[in-house]
């Protein structure tokens, strides 16, 4: 017994220090090489698949199809135009865009939430079964027995907004008042504040090198800014060729809701007449300006319109062809400016409709 104790001992010895050595022994990390840098890294498991950084921290991004105005401030957040846009609760689906595809969001690596689909389909506005005119019918040109100085006199105290388009209108008028000291109200009536490539969007950028703000009495400034120095209270507004390509229907209307809210602010009195965006002209597309999105961006105007008591005035369809694009005859460049016969439409329509409000 006296022998075996030793031996024991010595076993006890022998495990104790095996198993200290196997405690402090680990397998090491993984080492991994970066594909962006070249470094040796410790690899990890990513938050999420999908989450994609370069060195320098900056995402890679994409040029979109070219608007007629494309330059936008670092400041300003750039929408594409979707295939499927929603404002005010109401769902407007181009007829010749790609179909929807339902967003998804991730919320870890491995699940995920989806936008359920509605069960009951919202009330649009639409097209005409079978047509490409809008719900909204153009004005009637039945000027209603009244003299053309009674009809202008509802252009006193009014101010036309817009883009290139609205210039051209602007020139048009100037042009027939040289002939016609009443026309519009004249000197004293219809106004004017109008740029090439202005539109709902840039309307809202700060007034820099790069805006392009209609200037008031030799001042670039803010429609919020200009409108209550003219004195107006009946504010025309035409937008959309500049807007639609860059940023889509839905934040086209917002960006309308927000400037609307600017001026109202401003002239609390306001009255908003919103005149529908004119087509292109069959093959002068470009990118996602095309008459199908302008098309889709006059029925979410009409709702938007509708919603907030603004009165919408469909030009458009008088303009265009039996396709739905701007007519070749009204056309002066194979694209979407206009021509004197166009600006005469222009005419008859407001005159009408200016009649209809005050008869």
């Amino acid at each position: 017994m006296k022998h075996l104790r030793p031996t024991i001992c010595l076993l006890l010895c022998a495990a104790m220090f095996f198993g200290l050595f196997a405690c402090s022994t680990g397998e090491p990390a993984e080492t991994t090489v970066s594909s962006t840098s070249g470094k040796p890294t410790v690899s990890t498991s990513p938050s999420s698949p999908d989450q994609t950084t370069t060195e320098s921290g900056m995402q890679s991004g994409y040029v979109s199809a070219v608007p007629i105005f494309t330059t936008t401030p670092a400041s300003q957040a750039t929408t594409t135009a979707a295939s499927q846009t929603t404002t005010q609760g109401v769902t407007f689906t181009p007829t010749d865009t790609e179909p929807p595809v339902t967003s998804q969001t991730t919320t870890s690596a491995t699940t995920a939430a989806t936008t359920p689909t509605p069960t009951t389909p919202p009330q649009t506005s639409s097209l005409v079964a079978g047509s490409v005119l809008l719900p909204v019918a153009a004005p009637s040109t039945d000027t209603r027995g009244l003299s053309d100085s009674q009809i202008f006199s509802f252009f006193d105290d009014a101010v036309f907004v817009g883009d290139s388009i609205s210039l051209g209108w602007r020139n048009y008028v100037s042009k027939v008042r040289k002939s016609d000291s009443l026309f519009f109200g004249g000197s004293d009536g219809a106004q004017f504040l109008v740029s090439g490539s202005l539109g709902a969007g840039n309307s809202l950028w700060a007034v820099s090198g790069e805006s392009v703000h209609p200037a008031y009495q030799g001042e670039q400034m803010q429609l919020w800014q200009s409108i209550p120095l003219t004195g107006a209270k009946k504010v025309f507004v035409m937008f959309g060729l500049n807007d639609v390509g860059l940023y889509g229907v839905e934040k086209t209307i917002e960006n309308f809701g927000t400037l609307f809210g600017k001026i109202k602010a401003a002239v609390p009195d306001v009255q908003f007449y919103v005149l529908s965006a004119t087509y292109v002209k069959a093959g002068g597309e470009r990118g996602k300006l095309t008459s199908a999105n302008l098309r889709a961006l006059n029925l979410a105007l009409i709702d938007f319109c509708h919603t907030n008591g603004y009165e919408f005035i469909n030009i458009a369809d008088p303009l265009a062809d039996t396709d739905g694009n701007l007519k070749a005859a009204y056309c002066s460049d194979g694209y979407v400016h206009q021509t004197t016969a166009a600006y005469d439409v222009w005419t008859a329509l407001l005159k009408g409709y200016a009649a209809s409000k005050l008869s």
